[in-house]
């Protein structure tokens, strides 16, 4: 049987980007200091978003938060009962009172030795463009490549939750957010419509570490949930994903807005600038 943790709690969206920003933090010094696979990063990115939700939850517990910002958060993260060897390493659904959002995301680590991505080799890129080219047909355009950047590239920021690996590592040289060690790249930036990759560098990096079109897992995140990016698909919250699709995943992570009033959900992306100021993704009406 698949191994599943869930819990539910009600916090002040304002609660969500810290814990978020905090696991590419986390998982950047955890790449740099001991040189991490992306599955065991994926699983801590899952976790990690679990545990310090939790904590945000149980700090509103006494005062529980109302108005516009306030919404019942059910999050539930899913081990499969056996090992996937080809296929997405991470599916994450976002839902809201309007439906769900399936994204398909398959993962890399940024070498803090080398500099280079560890698949990059012709059969390494090979591999990946085919693990993207099938992910596109499942999920559209809610497929990314999330690239896992070490530490020593960023700025050792803590963003409310460090960690002992953050502690441990040296000091950091670069000046890029280290929310940013877990840089995600829509798949249409990266191949064209017929499944090519787009540019012959494949990703492309102003700075060591810094790639064009990427945004931070924290802002993907609220973008979903606050429609700055894709539509609701369907409109049953809470239902089982049930796992039918081609593309097998190595870990599931959901995270459910539910049981708020239609309306109230509709005046929370309405006012969505104020979460996402910055924030770049294409804006798409319920």
């Amino acid at each position: 049987m698949p191994i599943q943790r869930t819990f539910k709690a009600r916090i002040d969206i304002n609660d969500i980007r810290d814990p978020a920003s905090s696991v590419g933090a986390h998982l950047s010094a955890k790449l740099q200091c001991f040189g991490t696979d992306e599955r065991t990063l994926t699983d801590e990115l899952c976790d990690m978003l679990c545990i310090w939700l939790g904590i945000e939850a149980q700090r509103r517990h006494a005062a529980t938060p109302t108005g516009l910002s306030a919404i019942n958060l059910l999050m539930s993260k899913t081990t499969p009962a056996e090992e996937v060897r080809n296929g997405a390493d991470l599916e994450l659904i976002v839902s809201s009172p309007f439906g769900r959002k399936r994204c398909l995301i398959q993962a890399k680590v940024l070498d803090p030795d080398s500099g280079k991505l560890r698949c990059d080799s012709t059969q390494g890129w090979r591999k990946l463009r085919q693990q993207l080219v099938a992910a596109r047909k499942e999920a559209g355009e809610l497929v990314f490549l999330l690239i896992y950047v070490p530490g020593g590239l960023l700025d050792n920021q803590a963003y409310t939750y460090g960690t002992y690996e953050q502690g441990f590592m040296e000091k950091a040289s670069g000046t890029t957010e280290a929310c940013l060690g877990a840089t995600l790249i829509p798949v249409d930036a990266l191949l064209s419509s017929t499944g090519r990759w787009r540019y012959k560098a494949k990703l492309r990096q102003p700075a060591p570490g810094v790639f064009i079109d990427g945004i931070a897992f924290w802002q993907l995140l609220l973008e979903l949930l606050l429609c700055r990016r894709s539509v609701w698909t369907d409109a049953t919250f809470g239902a089982d994903p049930a796992h039918v699709g081609r593309v097998r995943v190595f870990r599931t992570l959901e995270i459910g807005a539910g049981e708020n009033p239609p309306e109230q959900w509709a005046h929370l992306q309405e006012e969505s600038g104020r979460w996402l100021p910055s924030a770049t993704g294409h804006r798409h009406q319920s």
